[in-house]
């Protein structure tokens, strides 16, 4: 039982919300079963839902975590995030922080983090083309719960996240989303642009980088889902 429970908290947390059948198909179980666990998890808590209208025939009952449930799932992340911010306050140096008010040290201060994950991640990327660091990122990124997806959208990449590693945190101060987006950005070497967060209520934490002028599609399919590809490079 414990079990199917850690599979569900994993999926929405990975893949955004979901249907019973899909949650069924996902697991491999069948969909009375997870229906059970899905009553059991709203009941505690964990998870909440809402009626989706279809085109066709009645609508259909979708679940998501709740916050609780996204707090279950971010416990590493949090001891991650501890773990970087006491050396970044440490190097922050006196003209940093004198006369300056509590947002400007705090931003300072997870501008600083940023450059300790980048720092942390960038022998990974070594990628000649702008799309194959995009992949790269993406995949090193994929631990730290920053990134989990990337598209090829034409005259861009759209590069997705529908979990906050740190949702409470980021809810109550821009920082670490910003803090994100300048990881990214750094590792890539190349602007980027915060479309939507999922602290700031959207569906998705989402990027845009714009394409350079010789960029090719990464894949024809479009999407590219590097929690479910990782070892795999896309064709050059």
């Amino acid at each position: 039982m414990e079990r199917t429970r850690d599979e569900v908290v994993r999926i929405l947390h990975e893949r955004g919300e979901r249907s019973v059948a899909e949650l069924a198909e996902d697991i491999g179980v069948s969909a009375g079963s997870i229906r059970r666990h899905m009553d059991l998890m709203v009941a505690d808590g964990l998870v909440v839902s809402h009626l989706a209208r279809q085109s066709r025939g009645r609508p259909t009952t979708r679940y998501a975590l709740s916050e609780a449930g996204e707090e279950r799932t971010s416990s590493a992340h949090y001891q991650k995030l501890l773990s970087r911010l006491s050396p970044a306050l440490e190097n922050l140096s006196a003209s940093e922080i004198d006369g300056q008010d509590g947002r400007t040290v705090l931003d300072r201060l997870f501008d600083r983090v940023a450059e300790s994950v980048a720092l942390e991640h960038a022998s990974e990327i070594r990628g000649e083309s702008l799309g194959q660091r995009v992949y790269e990122v993406t995949l090193a990124l994929s631990n730290e719960g920053i990134l989990q997806e990337v598209e090829d959208a034409g005259d861009f990449f759209r590069l997705r996240n529908t979990a906050c590693p740190y949702r409470t945190t980021a809810s109550e101060n821009h920082a670490c989303c910003a803090a994100d987006r300048r990881t990214i950005e750094l590792l890539l070497g190349a602007p980027v642009e915060q479309i939507t967060t999922v602290a700031g209520g959207a569906a998705v934490c989402e990027y845009l980088v714009a394409k350079q002028d010789d960029e090719r599609p990464m894949v024809a399919a479009g999407l590219l889902p590097v929690m479910e590809q990782k070892g795999t490079a896309p064709a050059r």
